[in-house]
């Protein structure tokens, strides 16, 4: 007897339900022979391979180590002629409702739009794949962002859907955003249905009027994430907040202290929410904050109602972040993607947190030994991120942990202001009579 074939369209929802991961967006190809799923830290010993399903940046990542003695490898040219070993794993999936056991290549699909391809050889006697399925049967789940919802943003939406019943819209604002920063992940979520924004089929920044660098974070979220966006200008902001920053180091493998950011209409009611998230205690600072200005230690309800109460009437942007134990911060100047001087940087007040000089702390230079080769290097890489040829990047190490943060990575770094003026002179001279000579 036959098998029934299962209708299917060109792109389709998969779930490992093994993993416990679920409605992974896939390509359907018939133009490709074999299956492929996006996969990070492969790792062969003796007879055994480990990976993780896809990596910090995808919604779909779970950190889960998995390990398998059922495997295959394969020998392929890569498109620089390089010759490169390929793994293939078993794995019990369900397309379309119907469940499957398959082999797929672990590969890179950070660059893709679907984090799994479906091919021929997966597709051949139990799916019939129709081009005219798609087309007819294709929701698409659009995020449309605004700053204000008015009834004629609601009418337009509203007339969108009636024109093409396809089109399923969510509508809200910057404010009824989540973001959420830390272990080398982020992570934009909708507060109300805690909904990724990456999940979304397409992301309208409707409007962005006071809202630039946020919604830059927005885009620059969905662009490593392969999610279309309009309009594209959206991520060419030249945003300089600690957010910005935050989203773009993290997706890159420069971890941040774990930080939430909500916008202040919700602030002052998300006392026991910013606990939950960071734990006691922990700091407001502006997102725009310079020389540890508008920064603030908060170990107990009073000083956060007091600190909110205080700037009620200004218009700041207030992150919060896991306090780190600290034996002072590091400055690391980093010029034309060299890492120049060091700046060890230590409160001399115990009555405040801050370790800038502007607010009293004393500063001392340290030799590179200090920092570890790895570190500079990470402080070399963060500058390269934010396409910052000058650089002050800010790096503090956990005292019980021993675990390395970037805090931020500043723009004007105090080089006519502040400590060491002579040093950051000369070493700032001889970097520009070297790009003069290049």
């Amino acid at each position: 007897m036959k098998t029934k074939l299962t209708h299917i369209g060109t792109f389709e929802l998969v779930s490992l339900p093994g993993d416990n991961i679920f409605d992974i967006p896939a390509k359907i190809d018939t133009g490709a022979y074999s299956s492929a799923i996006w996969a990070s830290k492969i790792s062969q010993h003796d007879s055994e391979l480990s990976f993780v399903l896809f990596d910090r940046s995808s919604p779909y990542y779970t950190g889960e180590v998995i390990t398998t003695h059922d495997y295959a490898t394969a020998l392929i040219k890569n498109s620089f002629g390089h010759t490169e070993t390929r793994y293939k794993i078993r794995l019990s999936a369900i397309v379309a409702g119907r469940p499957i056991r398959a082999r797929f290549t672990l590969a890179d699909r950070s660059a893709n739009r679907y984090p799994i391809l479906i091919g021929r050889r997966t597709l051949r006697g139990k799916f019939l794949v129709e081009v005219p399925h798609t087309v007819k049967s294709k929701n698409y789940q659009t995020l449309l962002l605004t700053v204000y919802p008015t009834k004629a943003v609601k009418k337009f939406v509203k007339g969108l859907e009636s024109v093409n019943p396809r089109l399923h819209i969510t509508l809200a604002t910057y404010k009824d955003l989540d973001f959420i920063f830390g272990n080398l992940s982020s992570r934009i979520v909708l507060h109300d249905s805690g909904i990724d924004i990456a999940s979304f089929d397409m992301v309208h920044f409707k409007t962005r009027a006071g809202h630039l660098d946020i919604a830059a974070t927005c885009a620059r979220y969905l662009q490593k994430r392969n999610v279309l966006f309009v309009d594209q200008t959206a991520v060419n902001y030249a945003a300089s907040s600690k957010l910005y920053q935050y989203v773009i180091l993290n997706d890159n493998g420069i971890e941040t202290p774990g930080s939430f950011f909500i916008m202040n209409n919700r602030l002052s009611n998300s006392y026991d929410l910013l606990v939950s998230k960071l734990g006691l205690p922990f700091v407001l600072k502006d997102i725009h904050g310079r020389k540890g200005n508008d920064d603030y230690y908060i170990d107990d309800k009073l000083s956060f109602d007091r600190v909110c109460h205080e700037n009620s009437t200004k218009k700041l942007q207030f992150i919060g972040q896991t306090y780190v134990e600290n034996e002072g911060d590091y400055r690391v100047l980093v010029f034309g993607q060299k890492s120049i001087l060091t700046i060890h940087r230590m409160r001399s007040n115990l009555k405040t947190h801050l370790n800038n000089t502007s607010k009293g702390a004393s500063a001392k230079l340290v030799t590179s030994k200090k920092v570890p080769k790895k570190i500079l290097n990470m402080c070399i890489a963060a500058a390269k991120l934010l396409d910052r040829d000058i650089a002050g990047v800010d790096m503090i190490k956990d005292k019980l942990s021993g675990v390395w943060y970037c805090l931020e990575v500043n723009d004007g770094p105090q080089l006519a202001t502040g400590v060491f003026l002579r040093d950051k002179q000369a070493a700032f001279a001889e970097y520009m009579e070297r790009e003069l000579n290049r």
